[in-house]
């Protein structure tokens, strides 16, 4: 098992899901979604993981978030960008993987807040003629980061087994 921590845009989905029902394998497991905390698979404290999230998330207020742009990642996803409230996620990110999180931080890989889309693993034509697709729907949204879920995920990455909601103050 592992766990994550992550945010739930609260935005019309229709096209982001139409896209990762080609694109992403993961389409059934988890909603469209912001990663704050990556997936942890190694052993650690359930109870001690979800007191250092309360004790971070309740220092934190909402803030809000524009979803527009579209890049490819290093390992070849494509990422819906956050433009607003770029700032801030990379700094609740930041303060997120401090305490029993801070041996999991991965300083070699640079945290680009993002909602994905898909991954494009064998054919650079399919990516180019995806992304010129995925370019003409001019996803742009706007939301409010208000909560974010700690998710507890099962070892094969199949079906979350339970989900811990943490709401930011106002």
């Amino acid at each position: 098992m592992s766990y994550a921590l992550v945010h739930y845009p609260n935005i019309n989905i229709k096209h982001i899901q139409q896209i990762r029902q080609k694109y992403d394998p993961q389409v059934g497991l988890i909603e469209p979604h912001i990663t704050l905390v990556f997936p942890i698979r190694e052993s650690i404290n359930e109870n001690n993981l979800i007191m250092h999230t309360h004790s971070i998330l309740s220092k934190w207020k909402t803030f809000p978030i524009s979803l527009k742009g579209l890049q490819k990642s290093w390992d070849k996803y494509l990422f819906l960008m956050v433009e607003e409230g770029n700032v801030d996620i990379v700094k609740l990110h930041n303060e997120l993987y401090t305490g029993i999180l801070a041996e999991y931080y991965k300083s070699n890989i640079p945290f680009i807040p993002h909602l994905t889309l898909g991954v494009f693993t064998k054919d650079t034509d399919d990516f180019l003629q995806v992304f010129k697709e995925v370019q003409h729907l001019d996803l742009n949204y706007r939301c409010v980061v208000d909560k974010l879920h700690l998710i507890n995920i099962a070892d094969e990455q199949r079906s979350i087994i339970w989900s811990k909601e943490v709401v930011l103050r106002n």
